[in-house]
Order: structure tokens, then sequence, then C-alpha cells
């Protein structure tokens, strides 16, 4: 069931993107705010708030959903939230925004919300694409294969609330202690299925590079420039290197629905 969760929450976000373009977690940010206010005693309470609401949440609605119609009840709130926590924005609708060009809305804002310069070069588009790709795709799937609704509910709101204003400079290292704790295994293995769906070299030495004076193993976002910097030609255009990060991170995609599907067959996953 877990796998044709994410198969049918990719394609659904994709074809019903018109309408759920605009996931709104307005009811997210108030929480906290209400946090910054009344839990300003401590610099690890927004992220002890994080998980207690994802908690409370995912219990109330499993129950309420499984109480309603069953095992079917709770496919379909995994199914919407599965479909809510990712994006928010469509990767494949942004990348045709970006190879359109020009000074059209969508390609500047495209350019805005994936943090890509009008001077960038080929590498750092393609690496715009993978720091896309892997919080909109890979980080929602991975945690909601291991711990269902409230991961992906985890990793969403883990990220959101790193973008809320006015946290303390305690309280946003105690947050980015917790989206360093979700983002690291789900970088692990981008590493993995970049190196199988690509060149394999270049991304061991972007590995190494990366862990370079220190431990290997201490992997962070960062590493995805380095991936790109070696497997995308600086002399390339622009257009190529978001074209050629698009082929990758659909590749990878591709490698962890196969692998998922394999673990489904081996019956390591319901």
């Amino acid at each position: 069931m877990t796998v044709l969760i994410v198969l049918l929450g990719l394609g659904l976000s994709h074809v019903l993107y018109p309408l759920v373009r605009r996931r709104n977690f307005l009811w997210f940010n108030r929480l906290m705010l209400h946090v910054q206010q009344g839990w300003s005693g401590r610099p690890w309470y927004p992220a002890a708030a994080v998980l207690i609401i994802v908690l409370l949440l995912s219990w109330l609605a499993s129950t309420l959903a499984t109480a309603w119609a069953g095992t079917f009840g709770w496919f379909l709130l995994a199914l919407a939230t599965f479909i809510y926590t990712l994006g928010p924005r469509d990767l494949d609708r942004d990348v045709k925004a970006l190879l359109a060009g020009g000074n059209e809305p969508r390609h500047l804002k495209a350019r805005r919300v994936m943090r890509i310069q009008r001077t960038a070069d080929a590498p750092t588009a393609a690496a715009g694409i993978f720091h896309a790709a892997q919080a909109r795709w890979f980080g929602v799937v991975f945690w909601f294969v291991v711990l269902g609704i409230p991961g992906a509910l985890l990793y969403r709101l883990t990220r959101l609330s790193l973008h809320l204003p006015d946290w303390s400079e305690d309280q946003a290292h105690w947050l980015l202690k917790l989206r360093f704790v979700l983002d690291w295994p789900v970088l692990v293995l981008m590493l993995i299925s970049a190196g199988l769906g690509g060149d394999l070299d270049a991304v061991r030495q972007a590995w190494r590079n990366h862990g370079a004076g220190g431990s290997r193993w201490l992997i962070r976002d960062q590493v995805l420039d380095g991936v790109a910097a070696l497997t995308v030609a600086s002399d390339a255009t622009f257009e190529e290197g978001v074209e050629a990060g698009h082929h990758m991170v659909w590749r990878m995609l591709l490698i962890w629905l196969v692998v998922l599907s394999l673990l489904l067959i081996a019956g390591w996953l319901s």
C-alpha cells in the first residue's frame, strides 16, 4: 500500500497541480507563532513543538479516518497527506519555466523560488534542481516510507518552520539540528542513486571533497553542489545545466521507485 500511495501521490500531485498548488500551511504558522510568544524559555522548545504537533495531528487524524472508514479511510488520509506535503511547487513545471527563459513572470518566479541567480552557470543551475528535488520529492518520499503520515508531516513542517521569521539564533540552531537528522539519510540515498544513475566516480569524488578536513559521514546539502560541479560541464549553457539536473533527478527517482517495488515484492513493505 505504501508504494501505491507514493506512485498515486506523485502522479496526482502533477496532474492536479492547479488544485493543489496553493497548499495552505497558515494553521502551522499560527501555531508556531504562539510557540514563539509563549515558549521562549528554552531554545529547543520550537523543535519539540514541531514534533508534538506532528504526533498529535497524525494520531488524531488517523484515529478519525480509521473510525470513519477503516483501512480505506487511512489509505485516503495517507494519500492526502502525501500529496499535501509534496512540493509545494511542481518541479517539472518550474523546469519548463526555467527553460522558457526571458523575463516571463513564471521564469523569474521559478528562479526566485529555486534561488538560481541570473548569472548562474550550468553546474549551479543543476544544483538548484537537485536541491529542489530533495525538498519536494526525496525527503517526503523517504520519511513517508519510513514513518508513514507522521514522517511526511515532520519533514515538511520542519522545513517550513525554518522559513518563519524572528527565531533566535539558538532556536534556529535546534531546528537546523532536527532538519539535519531528517536530511542526512535522504542525502545518503540521493548520492547512491546519483552514482547508480550517472557518473559513480564523480559522485564519489564529490562525497570525498565534501568530507575533506572532517568526517565524510557528516553529509549536508552542500554535497549536492559538489555533485553538480563534477557531473555538469562548466562551459555548458544554463539551459543545458537545467536539463542535465532534471534528467538526473528523474533517473534517481526511478531508481528509488524500482527499489521500493522490489522491497514490496520481497515483503519488506506493505
